[in-house]
């Protein structure tokens, strides 16, 4: 459903995110992101003509992110890199039969609703649950330890 390009710009924007909006170079959004060099690099620079994030330069440079996390949502993201979720994934049918229109309805459907889902998930909705999350496998981890 998701292109690779815009699960990589996800994978950037959230790290972005959980690093507190500073700055961080290509090499270490790649590293952290898990996405190849040249790839986030390409990224990168569709996300800041997105105006999602901004190239710094010079001494403490990098990409910093310079959207609000709390108000950009993972649909606004996916919608700078590309159209894999605008709503019109279907191609026309010139005489739909009764089967194909339903397998339309099926399909436009699940895919509003994941529309629906990533434009209700911001940025910092999904850092903020994975420090919750990781907190407290962290203390359930120290307390079977302890016990």
């Amino acid at each position: 459903m998701l292109s690779t390009t815009a699960e990589y710009a996800l994978r950037i924007m959230v790290t972005l995110t959980a690093n507190n909006e500073s700055a961080m170079t290509s090499e270490q959004i790649a590293r952290s992101t898990q996405v190849p060099v040249d790839y986030s690099v390409k990224v990168l620079q569709a996300l800041a003509r997105g105006g999602l994030v901004k190239a710094q330069r010079g001494r403490g440079g990098g990409f910093r992110i310079t959207c609000d996390p709390a108000e950009t949502s993972l649909l606004t993201v996916i919608s700078a890199i590309d159209e894999s979720l605008s709503g019109n994934e279907m191609k026309p049918l010139d005489t739909p039969t009764p089967v194909l229109a339903t397998l339309r309805g099926h399909v436009t459907g699940t895919l509003a609703t994941a529309r629906n889902a990533f434009g209700q998930t911001t940025l910092r909705s999904v850092v903020d649950t994975s420090e919750a999350t990781n907190a407290h496998m962290h203390s359930n981890g120290s307390a079977a330890m302890a016990g």
